[in-house]
């Protein structure tokens, strides 16, 4: 081999490190992306090399959905927004983050996500050189309710409020809170599935008369950060006074006391009864209750 082509060959080599360095792809996320019915999505993706970001504000993106027709979801060059042939299903609820473009961020944003919407959607970056022009993601779509809430019903101790919230991906959590953004203490929840896998909550606190009587139900899928939440006034008028709870409370106290009171007492009184009757003590005979038998016949014994 000539001297001087080894210098060449190592150039050659470095140029070709470099370039695989430099080259730019579309990156996206592997993982599907969950949304919720009502709510806005984001699709995240980015224009990356090896070493960082780079900007795409001068690069034309195309979002689609394969199997639609047509297939256009969002798109841009020239530094606008070109959605004369965009699918009628997405007409005014896609856009692109225009402010961070520079940082390399191609991610779409979908706003009032639709069962329809869940599905496999492309980025694809034409004005690219290379194989890593497009990358693909997938997006799943959950019809979670609103959580309900309502007065069930009114104790000596307060008032009792119900929250109910179906149709949830995640098994749920529910939190109770007060108007300053306290938990509520003693609160229970039920959580149950449905034939298609989906989660239901309910659950249950008894809450105390406050300054405003405002009361937030809470229902979170801690997997996918999402949380949704429904507030309630309860009237004063609703909750019991203070002197109402406490005669309450006193007549039920004694009433029940009185009863097992009762009972006890007429136990104490049968098992003394039933002794002295083995014993030979008592006699019963013809309703009436008598002493020895071997002494009826002479009241003097």
């Amino acid at each position: 081999m000539e001297d001087y082509q080894l210098p060449v060959i190592c150039l050659l080599t470095l140029l070709s490190v470099c370039s695989a360095q430099y080259d730019v792809q579309v990156l996206g996320q592997s993982e599907p992306i969950l949304g919720i019915v009502g709510d806005d999505v984001i699709l995240p993706f980015s224009l990356r090399t090896t070493i960082g970001t780079v900007s795409a504000v001068g690069e034309s993106v195309e979002w689609q959905r394969p199997d639609l027709k047509p297939k256009e979801v969002h798109f841009y060059r020239s530094q606008e927004d070109y959605n004369e042939d965009q699918n009628n299903n997405f007409k005014g609820r896609t856009s692109l983050f225009k402010e961070e473009m520079k940082n390399g961020n191609i991610s779409l944003k979908l706003s009032g996500v639709k069962l329809s919407d869940a599905g496999n959607y492309t980025c694809f970056v034409p004005t690219l050189r290379g194989s890593f022009q497009k990358d693909s993601v997938q997006l799943i779509v959950g019809a979670a309710s609103k959580p309900r809430v309502t007065i069930v019903g009114v104790d000596p101790m307060g008032v009792i409020l119900e929250c109910e919230a179906g149709g949830l991906i995640y098994k749920p959590e529910t939190t109770w809170l007060d108007s300053d953004g306290n938990i509520l203490p003693g609160g229970s929840t039920e959580t149950g599935t449905d034939s298609d896998g989906r989660h239901s909550v309910r659950g249950h606190v008894t809450i105390q008369k406050t300054d405003n009587n405002m009361f937030t139900c809470r229902v979170q899928q801690q997997q996918i950060n999402h949380k949704m939440e429904t507030e309630i006034n309860v009237t004063d008028r609703m909750f019991p006074e203070p002197c109402q709870s406490w005669l309450s409370g006193f007549l039920i106290g004694g009433l029940i006391g009185g009863l097992i009171g009762g009972l006890v007492l007429l136990i104490v009184v049968v098992v003394v009864l039933c002794i002295l009757k083995s014993k030979g003590l008592l006699h019963w005979g013809r309703g009436v209750l008598n002493r020895n038998p071997q002494q009826n016949g002479n009241p003097l014994l």
